[in-house]
């Protein structure tokens, strides 16, 4: 009887030793509170930024995303209130939760995760904007295909405003559309991608300027691109000028670049009329 008695305690004494152990991480799990408030700060092509509230007691915060039907995985762990959830896929749908953790002497633990939301990520950029003359008073833009695009919007630069006007828009399976042109119009476009009932816009592409009429019936020489470049740059005093006779997107394009006080300029002009199909003006640091 003494030696079953011995057996009983030494095993009520593991008992308690394990409660002891476990009952403190629990408590400590449930004196955790439900992480709310979580929302979205802004999206990128590649990350969603969150923020949310904190929780009282906590030591960090736990980032879960999953992408369509797939599996949660854990993405990023914090000790702020907001982080960002980097290297996604671009035009693409996910899904995320927060949740608090807090550490103890026996271990890590957790409170809930919060409400789950929902953002998407941008479209990349437009690329190899371009465009082809229909008639003197109509051109047909094209541009390479955004993956995962919904649609792109055509804006048009309004001097008088100082605005970006939009005057075309094309489903996701198109990647060109017609404007109307009287000449020394400059058009650019963006991608935009659904989901969850709201659209994500991409960065713009880089404009594309419509001359109007050929400058010539034939083949346009080093010397008129040059000065098809400085007239539309407003500038006659250059330096580090250069010129580049390339194949581009079907026909035969000049890539000029030039400095001009503090700035540098680019230019990719048509060979056979001289339309401009690219510019880009940057300051020179």
């Amino acid at each position: 009887m003494k030696k079953l008695s011995k057996v009983l305690s030494l095993a009520l004494a593991g008992v308690l030793l394990t409660s002891s152990a476990v009952l403190p991480a629990n408590a400590a799990a449930a004196s955790l509170g439900k992480v709310k408030n979580v929302s979205v700060r802004s999206v990128d092509d590649d990350e969603i930024k969150l923020k949310w509230g904190k929780v009282k007691g906590a030591s960090g915060y736990q980032i879960y995303v999953k992408q369509g039907k797939g599996s949660w995985r854990l993405a990023e762990t914090t000790k702020n209130l907001k982080d960002d959830v980097e290297d996604l896929k671009d035009a693409t749908g996910y899904s995320l939760k927060v949740r608090a953790y807090k550490n103890t002497s026996s271990g890590r633990v957790y409170g809930k995760f919060s409400k789950v939301v929902k953002a998407s990520t941008d479209p990349d950029e437009v690329q190899d904007l371009s465009y082809k003359k229909v008639s003197d008073k109509k051109i047909k833009l094209s541009w390479d295909p955004v993956p995962g695009a919904d649609g792109y919007r055509v804006y048009k630069y309004n001097s008088a405003t100082g605005e970006w006007d939009r005057v075309a828009k094309t489903s996701k399976t198109s990647k060109n559309v017609s404007v109307s042109v009287n000449g020394g119009e400059r058009f650019r476009v963006r991608a935009y991608a659904e989901y969850n009932d709201k659209r994500y816009y991409g960065d713009a592409s880089d404009s594309v300027k419509y001359v109007g009429k050929s400058v010539s019936n034939g083949s346009v020489s080093k010397a008129q691109a040059k000065q098809i470049a400085l007239k539309d740059a407003g500038v006659s005093k250059i330096y580090d000028y250069e010129i580049e006779k390339d194949w581009e997107n079907g026909h035969y394009v000049y890539e000029v670049s030039f400095n001009s006080g503090r700035y540098e300029y680019e230019y990719v002009i048509d060979c056979a009329n001289g339309n401009i199909l690219h510019e880009h003006k940057e300051w020179d640091d």
